[in-house]
C-alpha cells in the first residue's frame, strides 16, 4: 500500500465521510484574511485535505458546535499523522476570523472544498456534495505531504432557487454563477444571515439533501 492509500485508510478509520485533496497552487487569486505573500506560503503548504460533515452525521440532535468539534478532533489527528512522518501541517479552523470586519478567515474553506472536489458552491454559497447535499461544517489541514488532488465537480444547481426563497431573513439574493460569484456580498447579507445562530433553513430546503 502506498502513502496515499495509507492516508485514506487512516482518514476512513476516523469516521470521516466527506474529504478531498486540493492543490493550493490553483488558488493564487483567492482573497485572504491576512496580508501575506501567498506564493511564498504555498511553497511551504502546497496541498490541503478538506474535511466536511453532513447534517445527519452525528445524529439529528447534534449541534453545529458538536460537528465542528468532531472535525477539529480529526484535523488534529491528521496533523499529528503528517508530523509523525516528518511533514508540515497547519489546520484552517471553521471559526477562524482573521479579518473580523469582513468576516474572512485566513483562506476560504469553501474555495478549498471546491478545489478538493467535495462539491460545488450552491445558490446559498454552501458547498453541495452530490452524495450528501449541503455540507454543514468544513475544516482543512494544509501540508507539504505530496497529495493527489481530486477533480472538481461542475455546478448542478441549474435554475433552482429553493434555498433563496426559503430564507426567513431574505439574506440571499438569486445570482446565477457556474463556479462562484464575483463577491460573497452580491449573494449573501452576512449580517442578516442566522447561520451562525443555528438556522439551517437553506440546508433543509436543498433538494440534494433530500436525496440522502
Amino acid at each position: 500500500m502506498n502513502k496515499i492509500e495509507d492516508l485514506k485508510e487512516f482518514i476512513k478509520s476516523l469516521g470521516v465521510d466527506i474529504y478531498g485533496f486540493a492543490d493550493l497552487r490553483k488558488l493564487k487569486e483567492i482573497p485572504l484574511g491576512l496580508s501575506i505573500d501567498f506564493e511564498d506560503f504555498i511553497k511551504k503548504y502546497p496541498f490541503a485535505i478538506v474535511l466536511g460533515t453532513q447534517v445527519g452525521k452525528l445524529g439529528s440532535k447534534a449541534t453545529g458546535t458538536e460537528r465542528s468539534l468532531f472535525l477539529e478532533s480529526n484535523a488534529f489527528h491528521i496533523m499529528n499523522y503528517f508530523e509523525d512522518l516528518g511533514y508540515k501541517a497547519l489546520i484552517i479552523h471553521t471559526e477562524d476570523e482573521f479579518d473580523p470586519h469582513n468576516r474572512l478567515g485566513f483562506i476560504s474553506l469553501k474555495a478549498l472544498a471546491k478545489t478538493a472536489g467535495l462539491g460545488w458552491q450552491g445558490r446559498s454559497l454552501l458547498i453541495i456534495s452530490p452524495e450528501y447535499g449541503p455540507i454543514h461544517r468544513l475544516i482543512a489541514v494544509l501540508t507539504n505531504f505530496p497529495l493527489e488532488p481530486n477533480m472538481t465537480i461542475e455546478n448542478k444547481c441549474g435554475n433552482c432557487r429553493l434555498c433563496v426563497d426559503a430564507c426567513p431573513q431574505k439574506a440571499l439574493n438569486l445570482v446565477m454563477f457556474e463556479d462562484h460569484p464575483i463577491t460573497r456580498e452580491e449573494v449573501l447579507d452576512i449580517n442578516t444571515c442566522l447561520g451562525d445562530n443555528g438556522c439551517m433553513v437553506c440546508i433543509k430546503a436543498c433538494p440534494w439533501l433530500k436525496k440522502i
